[in-house]
């Protein structure tokens, strides 16, 4: 299971002991999960492989769920955030309430190195990192999508107006 191994080289590479991968023969698949610190935060970290698809999965999941009643407005800004910003995989809301980020990686003829499986985690711990603030409060508190949007909208019309300042500051000289 060469997917596996990697899987297995990459846990060695981060120095995380003596785990290796779960392997289930029957149906070419295996299966790694950890607890990962991010945002000093505990996160639940899961590398899967499918074998015969050709597939590399890696999912993170949020120490905390969307409370009752709040679904759509995280489902709103989840696909806000993977439409507007550049990560590898995306962000959802399970049914059950549980924020998660998956990255999928089709390695059909394809020998994909350890670095890639680094690859997919650190874009899911920037992704949390940066944005863990936004993702409780429409996950645990009353805050509505539209109410941090403006937020959003608001910082980054200042941020841009500031870019523009600097930029015709820096022409009249």
């Amino acid at each position: 299971m060469r997917l596996a191994d990697l899987i297995d080289e990459y846990i060695a590479s981060q120095g995380w002991g003596d785990e290796v991968t779960e392997r289930e023969e029957s149906d070419n698949t295996s299966s790694y999960s950890t607890t990962l610190s991010v945002a000093n935060q505990s996160f639940r970290l899961f590398i899967d492989s499918d074998e015969e698809r050709d597939f590399l999965m890696l999912s993170l999941y949020a120490p905390f769920s969307v409370i009752e009643g709040k679904s759509v407005d995280a489902a709103l800004l989840f696909n806000f955030m993977n439409d507007s910003f550049v990560y590898r995989g995306r962000l959802t809301v399970k049914d059950d309430g549980r924020i998660c980020y998956k990255d999928i990686v089709d390695v059909e003829n394809v020998e994909p190195p350890i670095a890639l499986i680094d690859n997919m985690l650190i874009s899911a711990m920037n992704l949390y990192s940066s944005y863990i603030e936004a993702i409780a409060a429409v996950a645990l508190t009353q805050k509505t999508y539209e109410a941090i949007r403006e937020e959003y909208d608001k910082k980054y019309a200042a941020k841009e107006a500031m870019e523009k300042s600097k930029e015709a500051e820096e022409s009249e000289e």
